[in-house]
């Protein structure tokens, strides 16, 4: 077991019991956790086997970063959140509605999408029938896609707000069809560099030293892959993508994250290096339509109502924006106190049932905040 704490342990001293205790109760193998204010890192720990620097899975955290790169193309003038992703991409579906999906729509969880396939296995079911490999290749990836235009809607664009992976997959490619290079590749040239946001990517295995490789977090076996991931996306759908997607595949650190919530903070003050006010506005103010919607574009807000509370705790209000992925990760941002708590774990490391973080993630939180 490791133990790595910079900044103000006694002020923070419940949350890093927490965080201790959440790796002995085995709700994780290894956690990080980091508090900011502004411009200023107050806490920083880690629990289990990381270390400050270790890099992890961020799952679907990976969404905020990629409805980033959709407002940076927006500001060059080659995207608008008001076009029809009909526009880009070649629909396949019997659903008439379907063309008329905007990309703000696939941002904000309000397509009309259903929320999740198990597309992985439609292509092991390709592969079988057609006696070749496609898993992780080009067509593998392109075969998914195709899949995902060609799905009837579960409600016409635009009237439900259902959470889900389908959206921000289609969003990915939509960013690469423009943009005319892989998201892997438009991620670091456009944010992650500019940022300093060193530790930050998709495919760490084929960026990182093999001497640094040891700073990456295993997300525990695969049965689909026969094999224990280490530096390759947890999630399927992703993995058969080649793991790089909309949706998913993004690796981290918690002071990467934190150096990305900043640029937001700073953009909404039109102090940002990449993002600009507007942008930082709208990625950040929840969409109108339809009545009552919680996300934003590339981003969740805390949801006091649902049983067993947000899990953002009790503390961040509700004009506050944030992101959980399902390996175990959040990051949180109360933008009118300008605080930021970046959460990074890998529960999944002791199953993808493993339920043990869920009533300990806000109880986190809520230590954080009430010490701040």
């Amino acid at each position: 077991m490791t133990r790595e704490i910079k900044g103000d342990a006694v002020r923070f001293r419940e949350a890093l019991a927490l965080l201790e205790r959440g790796a002995e109760e085995r709700a994780y193998q290894a956690a990080v956790l980091l508090a900011a204010r502004g411009e200023e890192i107050l806490f920083h720990g880690s629990a289990g086997e990381a270390r400050l620097s270790s890099i992890f899975d961020i799952a679907s955290v990976t969404k905020p970063l990629v409805a980033s790169l959709f407002y940076l193309l927006y500001q060059q003038g080659t995207l608008s959140p008001d076009g029809k992703i009909s526009e880009t991409l070649p629909i396949r579906s019997p659903d008439p509605a379907y063309p008329e999906i905007t990309f703000l729509q696939l941002l904000s969880h309000t397509s009309g999408l259903p929320a999740y396939r198990r597309l992985y296995r439609d292509l092991r079911e390709a592969e079988e029938k057609e006696g070749r490999r496609m898993w992780g290749t080009a067509e593998g990836h392109d075969r998914i896609v195709a899949t995902v235009l060609s799905l009837p809607l579960a409600a016409p664009p635009g009237t439900a707000c259902v959470y889900g992976d389908l959206d921000f997959l289609l969003a990915g490619r939509v960013i690469e069809a423009v943009a005319f290079t892989t998201l892997d590749r438009l991620l670091k040239r456009e944010l992650t560099v500019p940022l300093g946001m060193r530790d930050t990517g998709y495919l760490p295995l084929l960026t990182l030293p093999e001497c640094e490789t040891g700073r990456l977090m295993s997300t525990g076996h695969s049965e689909e892959r026969g094999r224990e991931k280490v530096g390759e996306v947890d999630d399927e759908n992703a993995a058969a993508m080649g793991g790089v997607a909309g949706h998913a595949g993004i690796f981290s650190t918690a002071h990467d994250l934190f150096l990305f919530a900043r640029e937001i903070l700073r953009a909404r003050r039109g102090e940002g290096r990449v993002i600009t006010r507007r942008s930082a506005q709208e990625l950040t103010t929840k969409v109108g339509t339809p009545p009552g919607c919680l996300h934003t574009p590339g981003w969740d807000t805390p949801t006091p109502g649902t049983a067993g509370g947000s899990q953002a705790g009790r503390h961040f209000p509700e004009g506050a924006v944030g992101h959980l992925g399902f390996t175990g990760c959040s990051l949180w941002i109360d933008l009118s106190r300008e605080i930021t708590v970046v959460f990074l774990s890998n529960r999944v490391y002791y199953g993808h049932d493993n339920q043990r973080l869920k009533p300990l993630r806000p109880a986190i939180h809520d230590a954080v905040m009430e010490a701040l």
